[in-house]
């Protein structure tokens, strides 16, 4: 398998605001990254438990440490749910990182 790094996403976490005049959320950036990004078939949404007109995408990105699932993908403007990170192969060369948009 092929892999072209060529977009770039975000990784980012949303805390809470704090201070007396903070209100609501902010993004914190956590890193950039290249990624190969390749869209979910049919059978695998429904195998993985996610509802079908949802938008989900892989996101398969150079191995790095620190990523959780509580962080976020930042893509073309839309915010990913992270669902599942997978250390490819166990070998740190690789993670691919399950992601549903935030429409």
């Amino acid at each position: 398998m092929g892999l072209s790094f060529t977009k770039r996403i975000e990784l980012v976490t949303i805390e809470e605001s704090s201070g007396p005049e903070a209100h609501g959320s902010q993004e914190v950036l956590f890193s950039k990254a290249w990624a190969d990004i390749k869209t979910m078939k049919g059978s695998e949404v429904q195998t993985l438990g996610l509802s079908g007109h949802e938008l989900s995408s892989r996101f398969i990105i150079r191995y790095m440490e620190g990523i959780t699932p509580d962080m976020q993908i930042r893509y073309k403007g839309n915010l990913y749910d992270i669902h599942s990170i997978v250390n490819d192969d166990e070998q740190n060369r690789t993670i691919t990182m399950i992601g549903k948009a935030n429409l």
